[in-house]
């Protein structure tokens, strides 16, 4: 299996499993991704305004 087929394949797996994150986030009415970002967001760092999106 050639370098690219590895990177192409990751690449497509990666995009599925977002998918997927996002198809059960809209189910259970929450964005998990935002929610995520959220979670790893500094608390009043300069530069990070909490109204942000």
């Amino acid at each position: 299996m050639k370098k690219i087929d590895r990177i192409i394949g990751g690449l497509a797996l990666l995009s599925a499993a977002i998918i997927v994150i996002k198809l059960a986030g809209a189910m259970y009415g929450h964005d998990l991704i935002q929610m995520a970002v959220d979670a790893t967001r500094p608390v009043g760092a300069g530069g990070w305004s909490t109204t942000a999106n």
